[in-house]
Formats: C-alpha cells, structure tokens, sequence
C-alpha cells in the first residue's frame, strides 16, 4: 500500500463516526447563537461584531457564506466541524508517525475518532473543532520546523495554524506557551539556535496577525461575565480530553501495558522517543493549566475552550496502545471503542446536547394559538432558542425584546423596560415561559399580579416550558 494510506484512512474513519447520526441531536442553545449570527445580513454581522462575539468573527464569516450554499439545517451547520476534526485526526496520524512510527500514528488517528468529545465536539455548529484542527496542524508544523532546522516554509506554515486557531478561539494560543516547553525540552538533541530563532518568528508574526482580535476580544470580555472562577469541579472535568472515569482507567492501564512492553523490550527510546512525550505533555497539560490560574482573577474557563488539547491525548494512547504490541494495540482500540460507545449513543440522542429546542419547538408549533406571546425570564440569551429553527418559539410574539438584534448590534437583541412589558401583557391572552436549567420554576416575575394562571406544563430535558392563559 501507498505510505500516505493512514492519514487518508483514519482520516475517512473519523468523518465516518462523526457523520453517524449528526442530524439528530437538537440544536442547542449556543448552537442557535450561530443560527441568530448566521441569519442576518452580511452587513449587520459585521455590525454586531463590532459589539459583541468578535472572538468567533472568523467563524461566523465562515458559516455565513456556508448556510448561503447548503442551508441552516443540522448536516448544513454541522459539516464544517465534522471534517475539522476529519482533518485533526489525520495530521494526528501524520505527526504520531514521524516521532514514533506508522502504527503508532495509526493507533493514535483512530483513538482520537473514538473519544466522545471528538464527535459532541465535530456535531457542533459552533467554532471548537476547527480551533481543535488548527492546534493539531501547529504541533505537526512544529514538528517539521524543529527537524528541518526551521526551514522558512514550515515556519510560515507554522505561524498561519497559530493564527487560525487564534482566529477560530483566541484561547487556542495558549499552544504557544505549551510549545515553547516542547522546544526547550527538544533542545538538547539539535542545535536550537536558528530554530529558536525563527520559532519566535512565527510565534511573533501570529500574535500581531491576530492582535487587534485579542484586543476587541479583551473588551468584550463581559460576554462571559457569567462565568465564575473554577474550582475542583472544573479541574477534575478536564478529565473529559480523554473520556469518562472509566476510559480513563483503561487507557491509563493501556499505556502502562505498552511502557513495561517498551521497558521489558529494552526498546523505550525507540517505542516511547522522547520527543513525543515532550510535545503531548505540555500541549495537554499547560493551556488547561494556565486558563484555570487566569479565571481565578478574570473568570474565562470553560470545558469547550481547552478541546484543542484532546490530540494531545489520542497521540499519548495510541502510542502506548503501539509499544504493547500489534494484537495488544488491535485489543486496545476494541475496548476502548466498547468504553467509550454509552456515550456517543446519548450524544446522539435527540438532547445528545443538553437542549432539545427542536422537541420544545414541536410542542409550542402544536399547540400554539394566532397572538400567543412568550417571555425568556432568564434574560436575552435565552432568546437564541427562537433562532434555532424556524417554527414553533420564533413564530411567538415576544413581548419581552426591546430593541431587535440587527439594531441592537447583538445576538439575541435587549430586553424591553419591565413596564413596557407589562402594557404587552394586557392585551395578551396566552403566555409561553421558557426556562432553563433550573429547578421546577414558579410564576415568573414578569407575571406576578397579573390574571394569567398556569394550563399546562412541559419538562424537555434541561428546560421548562410553561403555557399560562388569561383568566376570565
């Protein structure tokens, strides 16, 4: 066979394991953010990335002209993140070979397409799995850059993978300071000076590229004011990179079994080079680190903002998974497929996603009546439940927005005065209420004192939706 076969075929594997099922989760809520961006003119997308989400800009570009080609169903949105991570899994495979050998970059390339957060993450209308696709590009160009003592097209090319995963999460680079210990750790086997040199170079010409997106992204950083500082409960949920407690356990035998293979074998230096190690370690270990320090003075960390880092991960067990041994390896993946599938089979649920604004929207499409109106009590993000799909919520009247999204420069528009949305609620005969994440909620603010009373009630996995009548 043809040498380039593994990465083309774990390639198609993963495109294959991510395609299963794509259309059936819901939307989810950031989904519909997407949706809302995606759905206005190219002229007031601009707009509103002058206000607000200028850290996904890039990636909004990119799905505008998208949902213009295919259009604004699930395949149409989804795709895009589906081959990101096709594309992952290859240069996966491509930099597994050149540091350790074929069958561990094989191993590694199809243990990364099994890993659940792959497919919630490539089954995602939203910008992680390309940022995941750029962070695995940069390590493989480091890669070349460091053997080729820098030469100047591994440089450029290193340098246009930071700035796209800049561009897809500006917290994709992050690699950088994870790269800089790779180098410093390679350092005694080359001489260092020129690709030291021209590493800084690319690093250097990244970070101006994308230094007015750091700033407009720094002054939008109240868009995540709603996150807190992370405590034990978010350290331990990076645990995610790999899977669940379970699979952890697994691949941390998995990886024991090759090590003692490799260590038995008196063949560590060629099974385990130090080279690969030196490049895992800090690319899966430092941007969770450094973002976790950061978020105790400007809370900024959030599960989805280290999915750059799960390469990191598939490189370490494939290679473990290889030193054991070809049948070992072969055992490998089988049980780590069979670990890993309860959890792709609910990721494909209908609420794989935590929200299921499809079924939500099935029932208000059902049994809503002409002037039925709806209220977000939660605020303004929530309203991006009406922008995933085009019936059901968005066909209400919501009786809570003030100014629309397009002239608010914003994703979901700002929230009415309380008393203008009272004066609505007087001519209104019925009422949906939808609420999230919460438990069973009572009569929100918005109706208290006002004759509506509650006719019926609907629990739609995370969400609350609650229809109220007028009392006669």
């Amino acid at each position: 066979m043809l040498p380039s076969w593994p990465p083309a075929f774990v390639a198609l594997a993963t495109l294959a394991v991510t395609l299963w099922k794509i259309q059936v989760p819901s939307f989810w809520r950031d989904e519909g953010a997407t949706q809302a961006a995606t759905q206005r003119s190219f002229a007031d997308l601009i707009a509103m990335l002058g206000h607000v989400d200028v850290v996904h800009g890039a990636y909004y570009v990119l799905m505008w002209l998208e949902v213009r080609l295919a259009g604004h169903g699930e395949l149409a949105l989804r795709l895009p993140s589906a081959l990101a991570m096709a594309a992952a899994a290859a240069l996966i495979t491509v930099t597994g070979r050149r540091l350790v050998s074929r069958r561990a970059g094989l191993a590694a390339g199809l243990t990364f397409a099994a890993l659940p957060a792959v497919s919630w993450f490539a089954q995602d209308a939203r910008p992680f799995a390309l940022e995941t696709a750029a962070g695995a590009a940069a390590s493989y160009f480091l890669v070349r850059l460091a053997e080729d003592d820098g030469r100047r097209r591994w440089v450029c090319l290193y340098a246009a993978s930071l700035a796209a995963a800049g561009l897809a999460n500006v917290f994709g680079l992050l690699l950088i300071p994870a790269h800089a210990a790779t180098l410093a750790a390679w350092r005694g086997q080359r001489p260092w000076q020129a690709v030291g040199r021209r590493w800084l170079l690319a690093v250097t010409a990244a970070g101006l590229a994308l230094l007015p997106l750091i700033v407009a992204a720094w002054a939008q950083r109240a868009q995540v004011g709603w996150l807190r500082p992370p405590g034990v409960a978010a350290a331990l949920a990076t645990g995610r990179l790999v899977g669940s407690s379970g699979l952890i356990l697994g691949v941390l035998v998995l990886i024991g079994t090759g090590l003692a293979q490799a260590v038995l074998g008196r063949r560590l230096g060629t099974a385990w080079p130090v080279r690969l190690p030196a490049l895992c370690l800090p690319w899966l270990g430092l941007p969770p680190l450094i973002l976790f320090v950061m978020s105790q003075v400007q809370p900024a960390y959030t599960f989805r903002y280290i999915v750059f880092c799960v390469p990191a991960a598939a490189l370490l067990i494939g290679t473990g998974l290889a030193a054991a041994g070809r049948v070992t390896a072969a055992a490998g993946l089988v049980l780590i497929v069979l670990l890993t599938l309860p959890f792709q089979l609910g990721e494909r649920g209908p609420a794989g996603h935590a929200d299921n604004i499809r079924r939500l929207d099935q029932i208000v499409a059902r049994y809503a009546r002409p002037g039925d109106a709806v209220i977000y009590p939660q605020g303004a993000g929530s309203r991006s439940f009406a922008a995933a799909y085009p019936y059901g919520l968005a066909g209400l009247h919501d009786v809570m927005l003030g100014e629309s999204a397009a002239r608010s420069d914003t994703i979901a528009g700002t929230d009415a005065p309380a008393q203008v949305v009272r004066s609505r609620l007087a001519g209104v005969r019925r009422v949906w209420v939808i609420e999230s994440d919460v438990p069973p909620p009572g009569r929100p603010a918005e109706l208290r004192g006002l004759p509506f009373r509650l006719v019926r009630e609907w629990q739609v996995s995370v969400s609350w939706l609650r229809l109220y009548q007028y009392r006669t």
